[in-house]
């Protein structure tokens, strides 16, 4: 298992089961597994916003949401797509 801190995602990458394990969004601490089909739909979820030029979206972090305004949608795409690379690496 290999150790994840990016610019707004921390957490354990498992590649043997292909899913990633969120220990904190933005600062906040939280405990969520994504399969690798879960990390693939929200990569592919924020391309399309980023793309659509959209200002703010809304995720959950178990039952807390959180408003990630344009900087912070770049930084969760950026996370993702290294995490993803790193899934398919170890």
């Amino acid at each position: 298992m290999g150790s994840y801190n990016g610019d707004f995602l921390s957490g354990e990458i498992s590649p043997d089961r292909k899913e990633f394990i969120i220990k904190t969004i933005r600062n906040t601490p939280t405990y969520s597994v994504w399969n690798e089909e879960q990390l693939h739909e929200m990569y592919e979820q924020l391309t399309k916003l980023k793309n659509s030029g959209e200002d703010s979206m809304v995720i959950t972090s178990g039952m807390l949401p959180i408003l990630l305004n344009r900087n912070e949608i770049e930084k969760l795409h950026k996370d993702l797509g290294e995490v993803i690379a790193q899934t398919h690496q170890l």
